[in-house]
């Protein structure tokens, strides 16, 4: 503990501040560069595939190193990892704020990927340091804090490039970084290290990293690539060649990165199922109504990229409600009906797309509904996942629950981006509405499974 002597109430008001700062961060970082690929593009001189890697490097980052990050905070003390991933981040943000070169601009990138390691850890603070009957509520909030920190990147970056220029937004990333970083320096207490030293395990952690890279780019990559071209399925059959390797691995060394068992443990299995439908969803409705709202009216309304960032501001907002009134229905109704009625509300929301897209309130109401749902329903997960892990491992097996996330947003950017290329209004490069209205009906259906899916699990220990 801090040694100072907080009444319990402000304390845990002031550990979730810090944490929701910290985890902010990332998915702002991933998202913010959206608005301004079209700009980099021109300022390097790169293709529109190749500047795609901008995201890609980043989200590559993230998914190798958020399950690593999370073991080493179980092993070696959650706040001295929440400082080094917002370390790396910061300095991500930096060059890539004084990048004069497209490799260095990848290179931090991958830097700021770091900063999504700090889920994992700030997940297994709030379980160890607030009190239980506080703990549903702490999941709540910080459970959403990728939904809000994905909308509020994307309407920060257009705002910010129509006043200024894309370096504008990796100075914000950079300022919010270090703000982060002081508060958690100062804000939260010393670990309770583990009393027993644990090994390393260099080949799980290799394995792991090359399973996932192979997926994710073949997923990320698909749509440019071409998805019969021979590199996509090479990279595919690579990926399940290193899933089994690694499987194998994981079983036989004495300390394993992923403990096997915790991954077929009943809630952690089908929360991380969850985790990925959900965040298909999710990712796929941010594109999509994105796309629709920048699209010519005769199948869209024609506005601007900051225009469609804030057709997304209902989302976070939403997002954040969810998060202040989650922990309440965790507590009083339990993991699977909030799970159930986040599905619901998410799949109604992008459904009302698939039937009506005549005005902006249309696609403000949506983004309102998914919002609230996709917030529940993570807080859910949250919750699944934190009900049946012991603490000792919890940051491993948060870790790999924003793998399967983060596979999912992936999955869900490729399918909706392949439905929207094709169907396109003719002699333009725009979708057609109908294209549209597939893509809302994918995302329905996703959300839809999410709902589904709860009766399939076992319930949780309250």
């Amino acid at each position: 503990m801090t040694g100072t002597v907080i009444a319990p109430v402000r304390r845990s008001r002031l550990l979730l501040a810090v944490l929701l700062l910290a985890m902010i961060v990332a998915p702002m970082a991933q998202t913010a560069v959206m608005p301004m690929l079209p700009a980099l593009a021109g300022e390097f001189g790169v293709s529109a595939s190749a500047v795609s890697w901008v995201m890609t490097a980043n989200l590559l980052a993230a998914a190798v190193g958020t399950p690593l990050f999370g073991r080493l905070g179980d092993l070696r003390g959650r706040k001295l990892v929440l400082i080094l991933c917002l370390s790396v981040a910061a300095v991500g943000a930096l060059l890539a704020a004084l990048s004069d070169s497209y490799g260095l601009l990848i290179a931090a990138r991958v830097l700021q990927g770091a900063g999504a390691g700090v889920l994992p850890p700030a997940i297994s603070v709030i379980r160890a340091e607030l009190p239980p009957k506080r703990v549903a509520s702490g999941l709540a909030l910080v459970s959403v804090s990728t939904g809000v920190g994905a909308a509020f990147g994307i309407l920060a970056s257009g705002v910010l490039m129509v006043r200024w220029n894309y370096q504008s937004v990796f100075w914000l990333l950079l300022i919010l970084s270090l703000l982060a970083l002081v508060a958690v320096v100062w804000g939260l207490p010393a670990d309770r290290v583990p009393g027993t030293e644990r090994g390393a395990d260099p080949w799980g952690a290799l394995t792991l990293a090359l399973w996932l890279l192979a997926l994710l780019i073949a997923i990320s990559q698909g749509n440019t690539w071409g998805w019969t071209d021979w590199v996509v399925p090479g990279l595919l059959c690579a990926a399940m060649v290193f899933v089994v390797v690694w499987c194998v691995v994981e079983r036989r060394v004495r300390f394993p990165v992923i403990d096997m068992t915790l991954l077929t443990m009943r809630p952690v299995a089908f929360g991380n199922a969850a985790a990925a439908l959900s965040a298909f969803g999710m990712y796929g409705s941010f594109i999509a109504i994105s796309s629709l709202a920048q699209t010519p009216r005769e199948s869209g309304f024609t506005t601007t990229a900051l225009g469609a960032g804030l057709m997304l501001l209902p989302s976070a907002a939403g997002n954040l409600l969810a998060g202040m009134t989650g922990g309440v229905l965790l507590n009083r109704f339990g993991s699977r009906p909030t799970l159930v009625l986040g599905g619901i509300l998410s799949a109604a929301g992008v459904a009302l797309l698939v039937i009506k897209q005549n005005t902006e309130l249309d696609l403000y109401l949506a983004s309102a509904l998914f919002g609230i749902g996709t917030g529940f329903a993570f807080t859910a997960i949250r919750a699944y996942i934190n009900d049946a892990v012991p603490l000792d491992q919890l940051g491993a097996a948060n870790g790999m629950n924003v793998v399967f996330r983060t596979i999912g947003a992936a999955a869900g950017s490729a399918v909706t981006g392949a439905v929207l290329s094709s169907d396109q209004v003719l002699g333009t490069h725009w979708p057609t509405q109908a294209a549209h209205e597939t893509a809302f009906l994918i995302a329905t259906g996703t959300f839809l499974a999410t709902a589904i899916l709860p009766f399939l699990i076992l319930k949780p220990r309250r």
